[in-house]
């Protein structure tokens, strides 16, 4: 009797390092980014390669996966930016693509690339508070570098300040208000519009007010 126990106990055993060996080894072929958690700290997204695979899994605080989409041909995946009513998010490929991702849909949307830039490219992707608007800076456009993509219309637009003054760019923490520091004042306060954009420049810091 004590034999028998003996032996399947042992071959109970061997069950359960087999099992670890075989999840250990899944492991292995699993590698995760580090995650980057939404603005109402309900959800978090990250990047996992998983057998030469990478996808973009956006989970819930219970790690439910919501939302998951297969990036082919990535490569170097990073810069994951939240929109402040978590229905979206964006990313950047290589250094060369910015990419937004719809979570309600899992579909994903190029939104600015340059495949010819010998350096990384910093897009400093920044989301307007009532999550409509985003703001980048595009390489595309040595003189206007400043864009804002709407979600709405679906497209980008120029920020119409030149490169050579804006200093530092960020939206206003309140309200959908575009401030862009510049490095020296201007003369003139000129008032711009684009469809439902409205943009007043102020001498010293410009303001670009966006309705």
């Amino acid at each position: 009797m004590m034999n028998y126990t003996t032996k399947l106990l042992t071959i109970i055993s061997l069950m359960i390092f087999q099992a670890l060996a075989s999840a250990n080894n899944i492991n292995e072929h699993t590698v995760k980014s580090s995650e980057k958690w939404s603005f109402s700290k309900e959800l978090k997204a990250q990047f996992v390669k998983k057998e030469n695979a990478n996808y973009l899994v956006v989970s819930n605080k219970n790690n439910e996966v919501i939302a998951k989409k297969l990036i082919p041909r990535a490569k170097n995946l990073s810069n994951i930016t939240w929109s402040s009513s978590d229905q979206y998010l964006t990313y950047t490929d290589n250094d060369r693509s910015l990419w937004l991702f719809n979570i309600e849909e899992s579909s994903v949307t190029l939104i600015e690339h340059n495949l010819l830039s010998q350096t990384p490219l910093k897009f400093n992707a920044q989301w307007s508070p009532n999550g409509q608007w985003m703001q980048y800076i595009s390489k595309n456009n040595s003189r206007y570098p400043a864009k804002v993509y709407s979600l709405q219309r679906k497209r980008s637009y120029f920020v119409p300040i030149a490169s050579n003054l804006i200093s530092d760019i960020a939206w206003h923490r309140d309200n959908n208000e575009l401030v862009i520091n510049v490095e020296q004042p201007i003369q003139s306060q000129p008032k711009m519009s684009l469809l439902d954009i409205k943009m007043t420049v102020k001498s010293g810091t410009q303001v670009v007010q966006l309705y």
